[in-house]
């Protein structure tokens, strides 16, 4: 049993008290890190300008990300989560305040904001397998997926006001009171975890005391998690390439500047938050595989024909019912694998599933050079067209996947 049972209520995850203040910490910490994600590269262009050098802090980051990643997984398996995110993230606390404050005081080099980015990559990653891993022991697993839909509402919502408020910060108190906004979030996310009161941990199997590479191992062996794993991996490194170009549509394509970039960022954000609602009912759905594959497939195509309008009205429409299909089925595919998951590995492969979304980093590398090589239109198209064909394969050849079973037949 995860935890003790909630009345029966609409509110699903949410009635649960554990998984509320959970909730709370995860809200502190996401908008804590749109300050970092908005002053971290805004703090390079003040101190150089090099461009390379802005790169590289953004690379620094992802490659640490990366490395940790694996063995995160293990330690999520193997040792307490709560303990496991309450001290990564108060060092994730530690090191923005003290970059916060170098930044205060006028003493902040490039050379340590690089090292800063790869400590606070470092960090996240070591955090990440936690924050899945530890779901059956805040909520019974039959509300899972609206414990997904809710983590994901914050993410989506953070997605359209953070970088507004961080811009704010920055442009009227300076950047490195932006980034001890970060600081701040990470404390009181770090508080909020210390008052969870956990039921025991779920029973451990054979795998628990295996090598990080079991994860990679079981996903690779079971076709249910490879195709869910691998829609996510497509969607990171190739889907999202537009993300990475909307600035380049903005401006070269649809002529609409700086504020129509922010309408469409905006669009992107706002689908991806509604499609969020629509999660919790239908992470209970009989046809929850096929639905997600289907839902993936719409998502490829709508980006696509996004990339060959050339009306503004139509772009929006296009990104807003685009973002709302890729949050059905990234949010399904996230209610699966925390529902099929066995218990002694759900760290290492919550940690395969977090590498996915790192790739997204270096997604804008391929999509720029076929940008550079054949125009933006036929970037974006390509990239949102690969998430499309997977996803269709995998409707043809893993027949599992298409007759997942659904949430409320797991036992929890």
């Amino acid at each position: 049993m995860a935890t003790t049972a909630a009345p029966a209520s609409r509110w699903g995850a949410l009635s649960y008290p554990n998984y509320r203040r959970f909730w709370l910490a995860n809200l502190a910490r996401v908008y804590g890190l749109q300050f970092r994600f908005i002053g971290a590269p805004w703090l390079v262009t003040e101190l150089t300008d090099s461009r390379a050098l802005l790169g590289l802090v953004a690379a620094t980051t992802a490659i640490a990300t990366i490395v940790v990643s694996a063995p995160a997984g293990v330690i999520a398996d193997r040792y307490d989560n709560r303990k496991l995110l309450v001290w990564s993230q108060a060092a994730s606390a530690m090191a923005d305040a003290a970059i916060a404050t170098l930044v205060l005081t006028g003493n902040a080099e490039v050379w340590m904001v690089i090292v800063w980015a790869a400590f606070a990559g470092a960090l996240g990653s070591l955090g990440n397998p936690a924050l899945n891993a530890i779901l059956p022991r805040l909520i019974e697993m039959h509300v899972v997926a609206s414990a997904v839909a809710a983590t994901s509402a914050i993410w989506n919502s953070a997605r359209i006001v953070g970088p507004a408020a961080a811009g704010v910060v920055i442009a009227f108190l300076g950047t490195g009171q932006a980034l001890f906004a970060t600081a701040i979030g990470f404390s009181l996310s770090t508080v909020l975890l210390m008052t969870l009161k956990l039921a025991d941990a779920p029973p451990r199997g054979a795998h628990q005391r295996d090598g990080m590479l079991e994860g990679f191992r079981y996903v690779m062996g079971n076709q249910i998690f490879f195709a869910t794993v691998g829609l996510s991996f497509f969607t990171s490194l190739f889907g999202s390439s537009y993300i990475v170009l909307l600035p380049v549509y903005a401006r070269e394509v649809l002529n609409v500047g700086a504020v129509g970039f922010g309408q469409m960022e905006i669009a992107a954000g706002s689908g991806a938050l509604i499609g969020t609602f629509a999660i919790v009912r239908l992470g209970g759905h009989t046809g929850r595989g096929q639905l997600m594959l289907l839902s993936a497939a719409a998502f490829g195509l709508l980006i696509a024909a996004f990339a060959m309008s050339r009306s503004f009205p139509l772009s929006l429409a296009l990104l807003f019912l685009g973002g709302l299909a890729s949050s059905v089925y990234l949010n399904l595919g996230m209610t699966t694998l925390q529902i099929l998951v066995p218990n002694e590995l759900r760290g290492r492969v919550m940690g395969v599933w977090s590498l996915t979304w790192v790739l997204s980093a270096l997604g804008g590398l391929p999509a720029g050079l076929l940008a550079e090589w054949f125009g933006v239109q036929v970037a974006v198209a390509v990239g949102a067209l690969s998430v499309t064909a997977f996803a269709v394969t995998l409707l043809v050849v893993v027949p599992s996947l298409r007759t997942a079973r659904p949430a409320a037949a797991q036992p929890s």
